[in-house]
């Protein structure tokens, strides 16, 4: 039986941001279980079925699992639209109700509130605001404990359905294959995702299509973010989104080999200085 996806209120997501701002609330994020008062919240039109999923984060690895919670959040809210999907109402409801536990486990605070001085509890304070809350922005949420792994998936799942014309050439049998090479580590996530060109499902695939077939490149973190940095800057100056696939491609490879070569030569230098 389906029913309809529970979200905060606006005046509730605002007085919440407000009280944890003023350090009022901040001692709740150390609990596992918040109380919720029902006249905060309100149905929203998106249309859920039971049972909702539960979001794994093991404790020796919380990082380990976020392609698979990707996947399963992603398959939960199917038919969730982009506007949808950028309402700060439901992104603070489920970090704070439907997936608290999992927001704890992969994004909660260390240690305990009696530990904080006024340093610490300023920077819980901004932990929070970041992770457990969106304005709704690109920025907001690519970094929402929860918003983060949906748009992840939305983002790069089977890019040959959405354009074919563009991505037809690229066709895999696992539609999430793109999305596992955006989560296979934090540093393709944080350098791809978060940059502005991550708005541009052409050039965030090409550059992940890359990223997945130069498995070295792929492991570097000097490359990965000059790699973007580059990028970035010919985005800047260059309308990269009128190229056709096999330019665009060539750009990123040429652009790629010329970080690689960059960096192996400044690695020889201070090699031989030393």
């Amino acid at each position: 039986m389906s029913n309809y996806q529970k979200i905060f209120k606006r005046a509730a997501v605002d007085r919440m941001r407000d009280q944890l701002r003023a350090g009022i609330t901040l001692e709740n994020y150390f609990k596992e279980f918040e109380s919720v008062d029902e006249a905060d919240c309100l149905p929203s039109t998106i249309e859920v079925r039971a049972p909702r999923p539960v979001l794994s984060a093991p404790q020796d690895d919380p990082v380990a699992t976020d392609l698979e919670n990707a996947i399963v959040l992603h398959g939960y809210y199917p038919e969730l639209d982009e506007t949808q999907a950028s309402d700060p109402r439901l992104w603070a409801y489920l970090s704070h109700v439907d997936f608290r536990a999992y927001t704890m486990a992969r994004w909660g605070l260390d240690g305990s509130y009696a530990d904080l001085n006024d340093e610490s509890k300023q920077k819980a304070i901004n932990y929070v605001l970041e992770h457990w809350f969106t304005s709704g922005n690109d920025r907001d949420l690519r970094r929402h404990a929860i918003a983060r792994l949906w748009w992840a998936a939305h983002l790069t799942r089977a890019p040959w359905e959405k354009d074919p014309e563009f991505f037809g050439h690229l066709v895999q049998k696992d539609p999430y294959h793109y999305t596992k090479i955006l989560l296979q580590t934090q540093d393709i996530y944080q350098q791809v995702l978060e940059r502005a060109m991550g708005r541009s499902d052409r050039i965030l695939i090409s550059v992940l299509d890359y990223l997945g077939n130069h498995a070295e490149f792929a492991q570097s973190r000097a490359k990965i973010r000059s790699l973007m940095k580059e990028l970035n800057l010919a985005y800047g100056t260059r309308k990269l989104i009128t190229l056709n696939p096999e330019q665009l491609a060539k750009l990123v490879e040429k652009t790629a080999e010329e970080v690689s070569a960059s960096i192996t030569e400044a690695d020889s230098e201070v090699e031989a200085e030393s």
